[in-house]
């Protein structure tokens, strides 16, 4: 280790391999955070992910001990690699030294996938967790793992952080040329954010400052080995992204523009929206078109600023998709997959923003310099769509998961009352369709994890105090008292969809009359609620009678028709009247028909 048409030809397998693994990091260094500690939050995006926080127990492991090695995606068993003498606590994608990695696939050069070896992207991860202490160090163990045991995954951007570093690896494979991986990674700079949504980011790279960056020795020698790179350029002028993922459509408009709708909100400069607004659209596609991998930001932000981002459906920008007719009459951002579609010898693609439904899990971690490294690594977890997630906090030294958050309870085929994956999954499905109650329910999620955070002060007090006397006794006291939050979000959550279910059951919204409403006193459905039909908007309006012209048009009525219509509604009248006066409280209902 050293220090238009044309363009939807290029989709192809390349861009539904974007769509099925879809995922995104938002990158925040330890400059930009409000507390000073580094940040970053990822996205599990996939219709066939299921939802659940993976733990691997702190081990010691004899000298032949072996570990085997499942495909992370398709559950293939690849082989084994030797065990190391003493691995590390892991709780989801953080261990107990305060380090975390996340991923996005790129995919990138279709020769380079599916390489010779054993060590796919997931179990990359997990094992670098269980070996390693430190960002740089786990640099290091990747390069170990994919030299010794090969590299059989498609590209990736991987974002490595610990509680005074963040970097942002890219890896790809050889392919069928050789065994190994070529790769490269860049320190974001301190006050800096950044991000990677399923394409590559690292264009050129510092190639003598291993303060800032390294790479792998072959990353440009490969390249011009397999006729990638003309050797006769020079060295500095090489790309990585340039190279092993050339920007396309798709990746401009369906993987970048996630990272633009971050970076457009938080940098310094605020004309970047505008600035790559073209870029993200698709309009202006090249390398030199390209945003910076990381900017400075213009605000310091919080680890819950970092879950409202990951919220982020292209609101008030060129993006937003909430007024066109796939919106729907509840005027809904999101869009049934696929999203890259035809029409005649036309292509077209839905938005793919950073909050979707395909998700299994999504987390924001929190890496405190100041608190011992199993305390200060926290790990905001969610499952499903990060639009509603209520992020639990566990922290890098927890030594058990609750049961409504762990493997075994129900997967993507078994429904499981326990499981938080279905009762996120259950309210979402709900709001999906009914999107005018979307911002109530974000909303109750970010006051519910407000009070997280205000819990988690005392908590980590009192923790820090027990540490000092007895480690194991402070993360007992910490791993009880996360898993007892989390249990109590999946019973609350579970409450959320009752609560939607009454109000807004059958088209209506449901509500109280009021401490005088009638009671049948358990007879006819006991208490009478008041029903409101929550009808369309004008615009929605608009659009059904410009499809349907006069087919549900009102005919104009003639004269002698109008005064048998004005006959009928005055006898009514008094049948309403009398039944009103005969009525103690006076009180009539509103029929709905």
């Amino acid at each position: 280790m050293s220090s238009g048409t044309s363009l939807f030809a290029a989709l192809g397998l390349l861009g539904l391999l974007r769509c099925v693994r879809s995922c995104t990091n938002l990158i925040v260094s330890k400059g930009a955070s409000a507390d000073g500690s580094t940040l970053f939050s990822y996205t599990a995006d996939s219709g066939s992910l299921y939802g659940t926080l993976g733990h691997l127990p702190a081990g010691q492991h004899k000298p032949d001990e072996k570990r085997q090695i499942w495909d992370w995606d398709s559950g293939k068993y690849l082989g084994e690699i030797d065990e190391v003498p003493y691995t590390y606590n892991v709780i989801g994608n953080l261990n107990e030294h305060g380090l975390a990695i996340g991923e996005t696939t790129f995919g990138g050069n279709e020769t380079l996938g599916g390489g010779e070896g054993v060590m796919d992207y997931g179990n990359l991860i997990w094992v670098t967790l269980q070996r390693s202490k430190t960002a740089r160090e786990a640099i290091l163990t990747f390069d170990k793992l994919v030299s010794e045991y090969g590299y059989v995954s498609d590209g990736e951007s991987f974002t490595i952080a610990d509680p005074n570093e963040v970097w942002v690896l890219e890896m790809i494979g050889k392919g069928k040329f050789e065994k190994g991986a070529i790769w490269v990674a860049v320190r974001i700079p301190d006050g800096h954010v950044s991000g990677h949504a399923n394409q590559a980011r690292i264009q050129k790279f510092p190639l003598n400052d291993s303060s800032v960056c390294v790479y792998s020795d072959d990353v440009i020698s490969f390249a011009e080995k397999i006729g990638l790179w003309d050797s006769s350029r020079k060295k500095e002028d090489f790309s990585f992204a340039d190279t092993y993922d050339p920007i396309t459509f798709a990746g401009a408009r369906l993987s970048d523009a996630r990272v633009w709708s971050f970076l457009s909100r938080v940098a310094a400069d605020r004309s970047f929206e505008k600035t790559y607004e073209s870029y993200v659209l698709g309009h202006n596609v090249s390398a030199a078109a390209r945003m910076p991998l990381s900017v400075e930001a213009g605000a310091k932000i919080s680890a819950l600023d970092l879950m409202s981002y990951m919220r982020n459906h292209y609101e008030g920008t060129v993006l937003d998709s909430r007024s066109d007719v796939g919106a729907g009459p509840s005027g809904s951002p999101f869009r049934a997959r696929p999203l890259e579609w035809h029409l005649g010898a036309d292509a077209y693609v839905h938005e793919r923003s950073v909050g979707t439904p395909q998700a299994g899990w999504n987390f924001i971690a929190q890496l405190r310099s100041w608190l011992p490294p199993a305390i200060g690594g926290l790990l905001w977890f969610g499952v499903d769509d990060a639009s509603f997630s209520v992020h639990a906090p566990f922290h890098g030294g927890t030594t058990r998961v609750p049961h409504s958050y762990a493997d075994g309870n129900g997967d993507a085929l078994t429904f499981s009352r326990d499981s938080a994956f279905w009762a996120f999954n259950t309210v979402a499905n709900f709001l999906y369709p009914r999107w005018f109650a979307a911002a109530g329910v974000v909303q109750q999620a970010g006051e519910a994890e407000e009070h997280f955070a205000r819990a988690l002060e005392l908590e980590e007090l009192v923790a820090v105090a027990k540490y000092r006397k007895d480690p194991a006794a402070a993360l007992e006291y910490l791993t009880a008292a996360d898993g007892a939050r989390a249990d109590k979000i999946v019973q609350e959550e579970w409450a959320l969809f009752g609560q939607l279910m009454v109000t807004f059951r059958d088209g209506f919204h449901i509500s109280s009359l009021g401490p005088q409403a009638p009671d049948h006193g358990g007879r006819q459905g006991g208490i009478v609620p008041k029903v409101e039909e929550v009808g369309y908007s004008n615009r929605w309006y608009e659009r059904i009678a410009q499809d349907t012209g006069d087919h549900y048009k009102v005919p104009k009525t003639s004269g002698q028709v109008q005064a048998l219509e004005q006959t009928k509604l005055r006898t009514l009248s008094r049948g309403i009247a009398a039944r009103d006066a005969k009525s103690p409280a006076g009180l009539h209902l509103e029929l709905v028909v």
